[in-house]
Order: C-alpha cells, then sequence, then structure tokens
C-alpha cells in the first residue's frame, strides 16, 4: 500500500524543531506522539511527516517517522517530505510531492496548539478548497507560549505572500516561493514551470 496515494485519509505532521544535539525538541516529539495517536484511532490513515533539519543531522521529518513507527504504526503508512524549512514549504513541499495528482481527501494537519490557525490557512490556500483541512493539535509543550508570540506576524506575512494568488494555484506560489525564499531558490522538487 502507497502511505498516500491508496489512503483514504491522510494527516500531515508538522515539525517543530530540533534541539542542538539533534533529537526532536517537545514540540516535534508532541507532534509526532499525536500523529501514532490519530493513526492508532484510524487504521486507513496515511500519515506524511514533514521538515527538513540542520546539515548532517536527521531531518524533523525523519525523527517523527521514527517516533511514530516506535508507537507501533506500521512504517509502511508513514511518508516523507523532508526538504521543507517552514510552514510555507511544509505545505508547498508536500502539495508537490504527494498531493498535486490525486483526488483530495480529508487532510488532518497535526500541529502545536498554537501554530493551528496559520499552518490550516497556509495548506488551505496551498491545496484550495477541495480538499477538506481538519485541524488537529499536539498536546501543548513548555516552548508553545514563546513561539506563540510571533504568530500574528506571521500570519499577517502569510497574507502578503499569498496576496494576489487563488487558493490552489500552486504553480504561481511555487513560483512566488522561489523567487522570495533562498532557502527554496534551487530546490529542483520546485521546478513546476
Amino acid at each position: 500500500m502507497d502511505p498516500v496515494t491508496d489512503a483514504p485519509e491522510l494527516a500531515v505532521a508538522l515539525g517543530g524543531g530540533i534541539d542542538a544535539n539533534g533529537r526532536p525538541t517537545a514540540s516535534t516529539d508532541a507532534r509526532a506522539h499525536r500523529a501514532a495517536q490519530l493513526a492508532r484511532e484510524r487504521p486507513e490513515l496515511g500519515v506524511i511527516c514533514s521538515g527538513a533539519g540542520p546539515a548532517g543531522m536527521s531531518t524533523e521529518a525523519a525523527l517523527m517517522r521514527d517516533l511514530i513507527v516506535g508507537a507501533g504504526i506500521a512504517p509502511e503508512r508513514v511518508a516523507l517530505e523532508d526538504e521543507s524549512l517552514d510552514t510555507l514549504g511544509n505545505a508547498v513541499l508536500v502539495a508537490v510531492r504527494y498531493l498535486k495528482d490525486i483526488e483530495p481527501r480529508p487532510l488532518s494537519l497535526i500541529t502545536s496548539p498554537f501554530h493551528l490557525e496559520r499552518a490550516t490557512q497556509t495548506f488551505r490556500h496551498v491545496l484550495g478548497f477541495p480538499w477538506q483541512i481538519l485541524a488537529v493539535a499536539a498536546d501543548e509543550t513548555p516552548d508553545d507560549i514563546a513561539r506563540a508570540r510571533l504568530e500574528t506576524q506571521y500570519l499577517q506575512e502569510l497574507s502578503v505572500f499569498v496576496s494576489g494568488i487563488r487558493p490552489g494555484d500552486l504553480r504561481s506560489i511555487v513560483r512566488r516561493l522561489r523567487e522570495r525564499s533562498p532557502g527554496y531558490a534551487g530546490l529542483a522538487r520546485l521546478q513546476l514551470d
């Protein structure tokens, strides 16, 4: 079974950081834990772990996959997107790599409570309205309060970024991401034009 194409329902677990020793932060751990819980509750759910990491270390996606599999979820139910550097990159690279050529279906977005609004808006804009995006909160972690302080600014930046782009217009979103974000400019996977 392909963890994405064959699954009637999908979940995307967003990475929440890696510490200086290459271990998942509390946020990443909580998000992976919630993804494993959801996968146990929904046996046909396919899970995509999304997030890059520092050079020479495991990625957020790989660390979450290991945690999810370690919690008893079959590895063939878990796919990786391990090149994204931020929330917009999570949405774009998951869409480009896995979702652009399949029929829309329910998609549970797993992230920290403070991050749910921005992550949901980002995925809705990238994927368009045919996709049913469901926000699923991981447990709150000690660093959430400090990180939540930047969410209003990030929401405003997202609004500016998507201004003038129709929801679901992946080609235009990819083009703008490559133009405005140096970390994505040379990424071969983003060569849709």
